[in-house]
């Protein structure tokens, strides 16, 4: 009989954002190839402040073939965020008992470990349950809150497994204390049928973009750590050896209102207001469109697990220049498929996108060749088997 599986996550393609999360879709998408997965999203509300979105009014909804099945999670909008993994808790109880209570779950799935996983702890144990956590890289910081990294901790302490999508993060929970056994390296994966080399020309004239010139994109959510504002500054230094340089960033589900701004406000300020394109939300399919049309892709990011924008890039055979956060040096060949610099140096991430620029030798099917991840299926199988090999030591 196929593992029954309940996966539980708040931060999930919507109909109001269907870029946030898609991530987590994926791999759930590929698990499900091989067992019985039920998706259940707590959506935090908040009566008079937070109140919940139409969408989510309802019983639940689609994600590609996926059934997504709401969970009203209330929960103090900015306070008491301790707190928040106990209201997960309450929020997911109700539907994952009606599973347990008909026979239909074996196996309880969390990703994010605060509070998706400490919740799911909470109530894996009183329906005892085995129960697994996937970090993802938010963690990082969020070990550093004393009432919530104590609370994560424990969580991962007490799961049947943990599965984290990068080495260094791995390392970063082994180090405060999870038991190095436990925890799996399962890196994201990419859909190759998707993300592949393409025609420059034709994915330019789709987005109305101009045939010649230089183009660097740049994928992340709209949030101080993803470093745009850095990029920008490298862009500003760059664009004297490099005319005619356009830089395109593209938001994804999380962000920062005043972010984008402040975005705008820096570019105007070195002169590159005309050559800076901000998209806050950028519809799945056109965001191949953007990969293919550029010459390179950008990122200067603090602060990640596995980076799905840079797998995707690789996939499409653009060079990509970014820093060594999360699993991004496992991933990019210096000189081979990119250039890797430190983290917050505008002035060597400048030299990085000239040198790359200005090279005529980059080889798109060479660079989407020597990304080795496998696909969503086969992460999916991969998770499944360590579930299994978890639930049977």
């Amino acid at each position: 009989m196929a593992m029954r599986i309940a996966s539980v996550c708040r931060v999930l393609p919507t109909p109001a954002n269907r870029s946030a999360g898609q991530f987590v879709a994926r791999r759930l998408g590929g698990m499900a190839q091989h067992a019985q997965v039920r998706i259940v999203q707590p959506i935090p509300f908040f009566p008079g402040l937070r109140p919940l979105e139409g969408w989510a009014r309802k019983a639940a909804h689609e994600v590609d073939v996926l059934r997504v099945e709401h969970a009203p999670m209330l929960y103090l909008p900015g306070v008491l965020k301790s707190l928040d993994g106990r209201w997960l808790a309450r929020s997911v109880s109700a539907p994952l008992g009606r599973m347990t209570a008909e026979g239909q779950l074996d196996v309880i799935d969390a990703h994010f470990a605060y509070p998706d996983g400490v919740g799911c702890v909470r109530v894996a144990r009183s329906l005892g349950l085995p129960v697994f956590v996937t970090i993802r890289g938010v963690e990082v910081e969020q070990l550093e809150l004393p009432l919530i990294g104590r609370q994560i901790i424990s969580a991962l302490q007490a799961a049947s497994g943990v599965i984290s999508v990068s080495h260094t993060l791995r390392d970063a929970v082994v180090a405060a204390g999870v038991d190095d056994e436990r925890v799996r390296v399962i890196h994201n994966a990419v859909d190759r049928a998707l993300f592949r080399p393409g025609d420059r020309r034709a994915a330019r004239a789709r987005l109305g973009l101009p045939a010649s010139g230089h183009v660097i994109v740049s994928i992340g959510n709209m949030i101080e750590l993803k470093r745009h504002h850095v990029l920008i500054e490298a862009v500003a230094r760059a664009r004297s050896a490099v005319p005619g340089l356009l830089l395109a960033i593209l938001g994804g589900g999380e962000s920062d209102a005043r972010y984008p701004a402040r975005l705008e406000k820096l570019a105007a300020e070195l002169g590159v207001g005309d050559a800076v394109r901000l998209a806050e939300r950028v519809p799945p399919e056109q965001v191949v469109d953007w990969l293919q049309s550029a010459n390179i892709f950008a990122l200067a990011t603090s602060r990640e697990g596995c980076c799905n924008a840079v797998l995707e890039a690789l996939a499409c055979g653009i060079p990509v220049v970014t820093t060594p956060a999360g699993d991004n040096a496992q991933f990019v060949r210096n000189a081979v498929s990119g250039f890797l610099v430190p983290i917050d140096d505008a002035e060597a991430l400048a030299r990085a996108l000239v040198d790359s620029l200005q090279r005529n030798d980059w080889d798109p099917d060479a660079i989407s060749a020597g990304l080795t991840v496998g696909d969503w299926s086969s992460v999916g199988r991969e998770v499944l088997d360590f579930f299994a090999e978890r639930m049977a030591a």
